[in-house]
């Protein structure tokens, strides 16, 4: 049932230098974490929490996106929002007390790095002898565009490993997906403008989109990326693209060299711009990374270390076009905190001691064992039911089931047996038949994903229908 606001929702604090969105996605954040909205709880509509923080709907709209992007909450189509955070509820004096770690994620969940791989001992004597040395301006409030070591030291990574040719000026230091995609909406894109987001994606695409008060349209995704002609279509005058063209997510499937040109020839036409997400592109899987076309001044990148070192890093980053650094310099990111400076100055040095570049080369050696073990577990335990088309790329692998499955009870039914799977066919915002699972496998040993592909087989088998023949996407 849902729950009425009841004076209840509110903005955070009387602060003028935060946005409206921003405060009021606070106290509805707060109202999760107490636990006075628990999971599975419907959340009230955004008329009534626009009503009783006495904001516009569209200030609801936004705060409610960010929920959304943070994980805490999720959308249901024709059904409303729910609470979807599972984690326990804050006691009143938590910021005083230590609490034990959380248990690990369960086999199959995303965006989970090898963490077991992280040099730990490397990152504590750095952040030992940068706090013996700390400069007294990095205690204070961390400012946009970031730390400049740190910038420098990104855009030598992205020229080494991504093939982006930059300079320091061109990187801003964000916290999140959402935070970039906020700044860049601000700053290159007018309000209520239009924006292409790929179908199937990401509600954490919809949401960023939203958030940059940019209208989301739902462009068809095919075996070489986003459908440019299909986009022509629907909103021929976007100001934005936001694709995933390293590793489609949920497809897994690489954007084709003659697609990207197309990309590129509609932004130079249209006056818009590319917004490209890549967390994946530093673990190539036997193929050259998707690098970027030089000099292109249209496309602003993405990328974060939280998938490469750890979640709780929180520290992201775009690249913009050179022709866009005074603008950027001069937007007003009060409502999107930059990452603290003391974080900034010791992942600077991490990247600047070689051992960044270490751990990358370790990861990449490992997610190979693990990518391969699963491919060869899925194959032997589950190729009745699922198909793994060739080609994919990213840390997941997307596996067809057979047309008439129920990938949503199976993902379901999964978690009963201690599995974290997503659903194909909930990333698509349009109607559709495809039918799958996204599963990943960069957070898991090999025994691990082995064990785990068996107890899948044993849900496949209860679940899916009985088929003789192996899915064909």
């Amino acid at each position: 049932m849902a729950r009425t606001a009841l004076g209840i929702v509110n903005l955070a604090r009387k602060d003028a230098d935060r946005a409206l969105a921003e405060r009021l996605f606070e106290n509805l954040r707060n109202l999760i974490l107490d636990g006075v909205w628990r999971h599975g709880d419907k959340l009230p509509g955004t008329r009534i929490i626009a009503r009783d923080a006495g904001v516009s709907r569209w200030t609801a709209v936004v705060a409610i996106d960010m929920l959304i992007a943070e994980g805490l909450a999720e959308a249901r189509k024709r059904s409303g929002t729910y609470v979807s955070w599972t984690g326990q509820t804050r006691a009143p004096d938590q910021q005083e007390r230590v609490r034990e770690p959380a248990a690990p994620t369960a086999p199959f969940a995303l965006g989970l790095p090898a963490l077991e791989l992280f040099p730990m001992q490397a990152w504590r004597k750095l952040q030992g002898r940068r706090w013996r040395d700390m400069p007294t301006a990095a205690l204070q409030e961390a400012t946009s565009p970031g730390w400049p070591a740190l910038r420098q030291a990104i855009a030598e990574f992205a020229a080494t490993v991504r093939g982006i040719n930059c300079t320091a000026d061109q990187v801003f230091v964000v916290t999140s997906l959402e935070a970039g995609g906020r700044l860049v909406g601000e700053v290159l894109c007018e309000p209520g403008g239009l924006a292409w987001v790929e179908d199937p994606g990401t509600r954490a695409t919809h949401a960023l989109i939203r958030s940059a008060q940019l209208v989301p349209i739902t462009v068809g995704v095919d075996r070489e990326g986003i459908d440019v002609e299909e986009g022509r279509r629907l909103a021929p005058r976007a100001t934005l693209a936001a694709v995933t063209p390293a590793a489609q997510f949920p497809t897994g499937l690489p954007m084709s060299d003659k697609r990207r040109r197309q990309l590129l020839d509609w932004a130079a036409a249209a006056n818009a711009w590319i917004f490209e997400g890549d967390h994946a592109l530093e673990f190539p899987h036997g193929r050259k990374p998707l690098a970027a076309a030089p000099g292109n001044d249209r496309v602003v990148y993405f990328d974060t270390f939280g998938k490469m070192l750890f979640p709780s890093l929180r520290l992201a980053y775009i690249i913009v076009p050179k022709s866009t650094v005074p603008r950027f310099e001069a937007a007003d990111v009060n409502y999107d905190r930059p990452p603290p400076m003391p974080t900034q100055l010791v992942l600077a040095d991490f990247l600047a001691s070689g051992q960044f570049a270490k751990h990358l080369r370790r990861c990449r050696e490992a997610y190979n064992e693990r990518r391969e073990a699963l491919l060869a577990a899925l194959a032997e335990e589950c190729g009745t039911w699922l198909t793994v088309e060739p080609g994919q790329e990213g840390l997941f692998i997307c596996a067809r089931l057979p047309r008439g499955a129920d990938d949503e009870a199976i993902v379901a039914k999964a978690a009963e047996r201690g599995l974290v799977l997503a659903s194909l066919s909930a990333h698509y915002e349009r109607p559709t038949d495809d039918r799958g699972l996204v599963l990943g496998y960069s957070g898991f040993r090999p025994d691990q994903l082995r064990d785990a592909a068996k107890t899948l087989a044993q849900v496949l088998k209860s679940v899916a229908p009985l088929q003789e023949r192996a899915a064909t996407g």
